[in-house]
């Protein structure tokens, strides 16, 4: 999919404009709400049209409905509200792009349900999902959408920072002989991706560059 949306990345180190993946390359509308009083959601994807999304009115310290149209990717509005917080508003970025690439037809079919048994009165028998699991790279095994958000994270941290890229930086960093050379490397990645040293780390650590 970089190969396609932006090849360059994956040539030379650099941050990948995830604004222009989800509105150009994915085609979906991105925009910014205040999700909750006290940022305990920090994104949502909306699959299917709504009229009942709700949203916090921080000016009048309550909750709203916002009507949203299919294929929208809302981000908390406090993480563009704050320039420190950079890293996290882009990483959240590519974690609910990653749900808009590989689980719409899961949320998509669960929120068909949910309206069949809201509008049958809830005597409708829901039928059940093929089983959810897997192994994530510690070896824990997930089950239910807990696998779902294990994956849109780790596609998120694919997507800002490809493989390939973070293997070039590896390379210019390692053979410097610093015993410090790790550190060195993920404070590279952070100015290089835009992305949080904690990001960079865990990113090392699935490549098997780094010790867990």
């Amino acid at each position: 999919m970089l190969r396609d949306f932006s090849p360059e990345v994956l040539l030379k180190a650099q941050p990948t404009d995830i604004d222009r993946l989800i509105t150009h390359y994915m085609g979906f509308t991105l925009e910014y709400q205040y999700l909750s009083h006290n940022q305990v959601y920090l994104g949502i994807t909306v699959f299917d049209d709504t009229d009942h999304l709700p949203i916090y009115n921080p000016e009048l310290n309550q909750a709203e409905f916002l009507s949203v149209k299919k294929n929208t990717i809302i981000i908390e509005g406090t993480l563009a509200d704050n320039p420190n917080l950079l890293h996290r508003e882009r990483f959240t970025e590519g974690h609910e792009a990653s749900h808009g690439l590989i689980h719409p037809e899961y949320y998509q079919r669960k929120a068909q349900i949910a309206s069949l048994h809201d509008y049958c009165g809830g005597i409708y028998s829901k039928p059940t999902f093929p089983d959810l699991s897997g192994v994530d790279t510690d070896g824990k095994r997930l089950k239910g959408e807990a696998w779902l958000e294990w994956q849109a994270n780790y596609l998120a941290s694919v997507l800002l920072m490809p493989r390939s890229s973070v293997r070039l930086l590896r390379n210019l960093i390692e053979p410097n002989g610093s015993p410090f050379w790790h550190l060195e490397l993920i404070q590279t990645m952070v100015e290089v991706f835009n992305v949080s040293e904690e990001a960079a780390r865990v990113r090392l650590i699935s490549l098997n560059y780094l010790p867990i």
